[in-house]
């Protein structure tokens, strides 16, 4: 039987790994990137016997141009691909002027250059079925420049543009985009990048939500054919919503003191 694929990038844990799961039990096919040597595999290596589908997993470092074209290759030549979800990310921990500028470039390339080029792989089929979904998981800091991540605010900020930008010409073709702005979810992001981030959430200051009500959230929101930006939780919504009505001077001295 030839069932509808989901290909998601940076599936093997998180987020990622709860949209595989999801997927899965709804009868779809899977393929699914994940760093080489990741040791995380096993969040989703049952896949196949609990949901009775097929799961490919493709290790693939997407800062690395070979490897997205490889990618990108797979989404061009499977016409089975219906669901596309740009998952794949990483931060980094330190200023701007402290950060490695190999390792900014790097995230441009994850963020950016990846997500574009699977988008652009994936629309002429879609486009031509004239039925899809394509997914961008973006974050709460797109809207709250963060100084310690700067240039992840950036990238995030450029695929809430770029998607709102592409539901214009698309929305009337039967293709539904989204871009999913979690805020604070409980996966290994967070503790790879920021020991005050995991001082914060091991004395439980504010929520934390679990991939799977942040995949829930997504799946129920897709079905509103004109809300392209998606905010999971309501912990969220109110930071995002005290950041436009401060005034800006006052987000600066809070940032500076808590933030950088």
């Amino acid at each position: 039987m030839n069932r509808d694929v989901v290909l998601i990038t940076g599936g093997t844990s998180g987020i990622g790994a709860a949209f595989a799961r999801h997927f899965a039990g709804k009868g779809y096919d899977l393929i699914v990137t994940g760093k080489p040597g990741d040791e995380i595999y096993p969040c989703i290596k049952n896949i196949p016997e609990k949901y009775n589908t097929n799961l490919e997993i493709i290790p693939a470092e997407l800062s690395n141009t070979e490897d997205i074209l490889k990618i990108e290759a797979v989404i061009r030549e499977n016409d089975r691909i219906s669901i596309l979800i740009n998952n794949a990310g990483f931060g980094l921990p330190q200023l701007f002027w402290k950060e490695d500028i190999n390792l900014i470039e790097n995230m441009i390339k994850v963020h950016i250059n990846a997500p574009l080029r699977f988008i652009y792989a994936a629309l002429p089929n879609m486009m031509n079925k004239r039925k899809g979904t394509i997914i961008n998981l973006s974050s709460l800091s797109s809207f709250i420049p963060i100084p310690k991540d700067s240039v992840y605010s950036a990238t995030k900020l450029f695929n809430n543009s770029l998607m709102q930008a592409l539901h214009v010409s698309l929305r009337e073709m039967g293709i539904k985009l989204q871009v999913l702005c979690p805020g604070f979810v409980k996966t290994d992001f967070h503790k790879k990048i920021s020991n005050d981030i995991a001082e914060m959430k091991k004395m439980e200051i504010i929520p934390w939500m679990h991939p799977d009500e942040v995949v829930k959230i997504s799946i129920k929101k897709m079905e509103r054919k004109n809300k392209v930006i998606i905010i999971p939780g309501f912990t969220s919504k109110v930071l995002k919503f005290i950041y436009t009505i401060i005034p800006y001077s006052l987000y600066c001295q809070i940032a500076k003191k808590y933030l950088s």
